[in-house]
C-alpha cells in the first residue's frame, strides 16, 4: 500500500510517529512522510521568530495539499493533525481517491480543527472507548485502537554507573505538567524524581526538590523506567475509559508500574499480577510504601507485565489491526 504519513517526526519527544513509520515499512508498505509541525519553518526557528508557530501553521497548509495530491496514495494517515485546517482536508478529500484516516492519542473533540475535520476522514482511530462513543454520537465513524510498545525500544537496558546515578529513583514520574501535579504535590514524604515539560514553573514549592529535569526523549525515558523502583503512571483527566501511551512503554521495560484505575487497564493486564492500580490518594501512598519494601514482588510483576505487553500490546500488532480494519473499508 502507498501511504502518506502526516505526523510530527523530528524532535526528541516525537517518537511515536517515527515508530509508526518503522512498522508500516516493516510490514511492506511504501511510506512517504510529511512533518506538519516543521514542514516550512523548523521548530527550533519558530520560537525565535515573532509569530513563528502561527506562521508555520498557515504556510504548512499549502505544501501539505501539494504532497497529498502529487501522486495517487492508497492511504493518507494523519497522526493527530491539530493544526491542519478543515479547508485543507476538504481540498484533499475532493481529489484524493484513497482512504483518509486519523489516529489520535488525545481527546479529538477538544481540538477545533479536528472536530470540524471529522466529515473528511473515512474513520478516526482513538485510544479511548469513551472518545469513540462521543464521535459516533456525532454521526462519524470511529474505531478503538490503543497505542503499543516496541520491543526493540521499550526493553530492559543495562545502565552505566553514571546513568544509574542520574536516573535512579525510588518513584519516577514522567509526564507534562498539567492537572496531575495536584496529586503529585500531595505525595508528601515520598522520594520522587519528576521529569516533564513545565514542572520548573510549578506552583507547588513542595514539588521543586523532586524535579529532575524537563521532558525526556525516548531513549532517556526507557533508562528512567529501568532505573526506577516504581514508575508512577497518572492518567490525564480527559481519558474516560482508556489509558495513555506509557502503560505499554513502561510494561515493555519490565518496570513495576502503579497506575490510577481505568476500565481498559483491567482488559489489558491482570490486576495485581501484571500491573497494580490505585483509586484514592491514601491507597496510592499505601501501595508505594508496600512495594518499595518488596523488591521481589516488584520484579515479578514487572516481568509479567513485559510478557503481556510483548504478547498482546505491541505497535506491530496495532498496525496489523488497523490495516485489517482498513482492508474492509477499501
Amino acid at each position: 500500500m502507498r501511504i502518506l504519513f502526516v505526523a510530527p517526526l523530528i524532535g526528541p519527544v516525537h517518537s511515536s510517529g517515527r515508530l509508526w513509520v518503522k512498522w508500516l515499512r516493516r510490514l511492506g508498505h511504501e511510506v512517504t512522510t510529511f512533518d506538519y509541525r516543521q514542514a516550512v519553518i523548523p521548530e527550533r526557528w519558530q520560537v525565535k521568530i515573532k509569530g513563528g508557530r502561527r506562521l508555520q501553521r498557515l504556510l504548512m497548509q499549502f505544501p501539505l495539499r501539494q504532497v497529498a495530491l502529487q501522486r495517487p496514495y492508497d492511504l493518507i494517515f494523519v497522526l493527530k493533525g491539530e493544526t491542519i485546517l478543515p479547508s485543507t482536508l476538504r481540498a484533499i478529500r475532493q481529489r484524493h481517491k484513497g482512504l483518509l484516516i486519523n489516529w489520535m492519542g488525545d481527546e479529538p473533540l477538544h481540538f477545533h480543527n479536528i472536530r470540524n475535520s471529522l466529515p473528511f476522514y473515512d474513520t478516526i482511530f482513538l485510544i479511548d472507548r469513551g472518545w469513540v462513543d462521543s464521535v459516533r454520537r456525532l454521526g462519524y465513524r470511529a474505531e478503538h485502537l490503543p497505542y503499543g510498545c516496541d520491543p526493540e525500544v521499550h526493553r530492559k537496558v543495562l545502565l552505566s554507573d553514571q546513568e544509574l546515578r542520574y536516573f535512579s529513583a525510588e518513584v519516577c514520574y514522567v509526564g507534562r505538567r498539567d492537572e496531575r501535579e495536584n496529586l503529585l504535590a500531595q505525595l508528601s514524604g515520598v522520594p520522587m524524581k519528576i521529569w516533564g515539560y513545565g514542572f520548573k514553573q510549578t506552583k507547588f514549592t513542595e514539588l521543586r526538590p523532586f524535579i529532575a529535569g524537563s521532558a525526556l526523549n525516548e531513549e532517556e525515558m526507557v533508562k528512567a523506567f529501568n532505573a526506577a523502583k516504581i514508575v508512577l503512571n497518572l492518567q490525564p483527566s480527559h481519558l474516560v475509559t482508556g489509558v495513555n501511551y506509557k502503560i505499554h512503554e513502561v510494561a515493555g521495560c519490565a518496570a513495576f508500574q502503579l497506575i490510577d484505575f481505568k476500565p481498559e487497564v483491567a482488559e489489558m493486564y491482570e490486576l495485581g499480577k501484571e500491573i497494580v492500580c490505585f483509586q484514592t490518594l491514601d491507597e496510592l501512598k499505601e501501595l508505594i510504601a508496600r512495594y518499595l519494601r518488596d523488591e521481589g514482588e516488584r520484579q515479578r510483576i514487572g516481568e509479567a507485565a513485559q510478557r503481556r505487553a510483548y504478547a498482546d500490546h505491541t505497535l506491530e500488532q496495532r498496525v496489523r489491526k488497523m490495516m485489517e480494519i482498513l482492508s474492509v473499508m477499501r
